[in-house]
């Protein structure tokens, strides 16, 4: 092997040109040689970081930070590795340490509001990143974590001008592709201005999200649709992200069909038979078959709105149901509804989402929660729409044939039957909207895009009401809402 500084040299121009695997590569062998090199322990971190070996990545910026403790740059990057991983706690010791030895570094300050931000201590995270602004005003971090701090805080004039600068630092030079971090400010820029509602400027930047890591986006072969004129074509729209965003943006095949397309839906297989009562769909496929039918063009289903163009809130709402259960199958979920109910109001519970989801553990809530609501039994038959997850207190009776649902048009033929529907943010809620259902949603305090902030509605479902948190993580004030909200609809004569 040539000199270490030269091996160093090389591994850190295999590193800056992306090619990862031959910079560990040659990082490894270095630390082979000599086991102290903190550089190549940093670097090495880093590289790991990239590749998304986090075990690896903080093993590497422990060592590099344990051999020179006074370096603030690693004990920052060591923050970053375990904040990548979920260890807030050990991210944010990491991150005090760094400023501990250098108060100014920004990456640092930055990175920590970062983490005060995700534990859920939003006022301490804007005033650690207004100092960091203040101390580098064009820091991409800070403009990209103070702007989205600021959008959960419902300051949305703010966000919007941060988030735009983070767009302009971060652009890259003509004919250079995109980092990570412009994607980063791209997508968090779009989701502030669908938060506020300006789905012109929206739905452009939304395309961001086609490389965020972790979003799987389906790339069939043949030409993507522009908004071309779809006359006369078969188009392909595939579904992407969650079942809610799929049930919840089925809306716009409507407006594609009535503009004389064939369309033809991919969508996930629990979803096909629900969605093939979409207005405007003339086949659905499930994701999960190898084969597709012919299609001229394809487009993302969360690309359908701005690929029409419709920029609106009028344009982007729907009057009343879009989705429907099958007749047969709501007929004989009705007579047992009633045959348990006996009289009393069916009443849905969803007290969690997918446990994958980056942010199930603030839009979920913990079922010990609902144990007040047991006060309604004698005039609420409670109904589980929850597959999987905690169970509530015994305290509390549900009548729970989730065992029986195998995929959403099952559910939606119980959901069709009850009277009410009260749920987190999941999928349960764009069901019960999309079927014209009334539906509570018991929402976090920095809620989805979609719910936008300071509403109590829906601005896509006219049948859903909004019970938000006041803080960050409490509960207790929806909660409370909702016990008050249920004694005076059970006190007025059913509609």
């Amino acid at each position: 092997m040539a000199s270490v500084t030269e091996a160093l040299s090389a591994a850190y121009e295999h590193h800056v040109a992306g090619r990862l695997d031959a910079a560990v590569t040659l990082y490894g062998r270095i630390i082979d040689a000599e086991p102290r090199n903190h550089g190549a322990l940093h670097l090495l971190g880093l590289a790991r970081i990239q590749l998304g070996d986090l075990d690896g990545a903080t093993e590497s910026m422990m060592l590099a930070a344990a051999i020179v403790p006074d370096n603030p740059t690693y004990r920052s990057n060591l923050g970053t590795a375990l904040k990548a991983q979920g260890r807030f706690d050990l991210a944010e010791e990491a991150y005090r340490q760094a400023l501990a030895i250098d108060p100014g570094h920004v990456d640092a300050m930055a990175n920590l509001g970062g983490v005060l931000h995700a534990t859920g201590r939003l006022a301490a995270a804007i005033a650690c990143l207004e100092r960091a602004l203040a101390l580098a005003p064009d820091h991409a971090v800070t403009l990209i974590n103070l702007g989205v701090a600021l959008t959960d805080r419902g300051q949305l004039p703010r966000a919007l001008g941060l988030l735009r600068r983070a767009v302009e630092v971060t652009a890259p030079a003509p004919g250079q592709p995109l980092g990570e971090r412009g994607g980063e400010a791209r997508w968090d820029l779009a989701l502030a201005l669908l938060m506020a509602g300006d789905y012109a400027a929206g739905w452009p930047q939304f395309e961001a999200r086609r490389g965020r890591a972790g979003h799987v986006l389906a790339r069939p072969h043949g030409l993507e649709w522009d908004g071309a004129d779809p006359a006369g074509r078969t188009i392909l729209v595939h579904s992407e992200q969650g079942r809610g965003d799929s049930l919840q943006f089925a809306r716009f095949i409507a407006p594609l069909a009535s503009r004389g397309a064939r369309v033809v839906l991919a969508c996930q297989p629990e979803l096909a038979r629900l969605l093939a009562t979409a207005p405007g769909v003339a086949q659905v496929v499930s994701t999960a078959d190898p084969t597709l039918p012919a299609y001229d063009v394809f487009c993302p289903l969360l690309s359908l709105p701005g690929r029409l163009g419709l920029t609106s809130a009028a344009e982007l709402a729907t009057a009343g149901p879009y989705l429907a259960p099958d007749p047969a199958q709501a007929a004989t979920l009705r007579a047992r509804v009633n045959g348990v109910a006996a009289g009393r109001r069916a009443v849905g519970l969803c007290w969690a989402g997918a446990p994958g989801n980056p942010v199930d553990a603030r839009r979920s809530l913990d079922p010990a929660l609902l144990a007040p609501l047991a006060r309604f039994h004698d005039r609420v038959a409670f109904v589980s729409l929850q597959k999987g997850g905690p169970a509530v207190p015994a305290a509390l009776p549900l009548i729970d044939w989730t065992a029986e649902l195998a995929d959403y048009a099952d559910t939606a033929a119980l959901v069709a039957n009850l009277d009410l529907v009260i749920t987190v943010d999941t999928s349960v809620a764009h069901l019960a909207g999309a079927l014209g259902r009334p539906v509570w949603l018991l929402n976090r305090y920095d809620g989805c895009w979609r719910w936008q902030k300071g509403r109590v509605d829906s601005p896509w479902y006219p049948s859903l009401v909004q019970l938000r948190q006041e803080e960050m993580g409490d509960w207790r004030a929806p909660l409370s809402r909702l016990t008050a909200r249920l004694g005076a609809w059970l006190a007025a004569p059913p509609p």
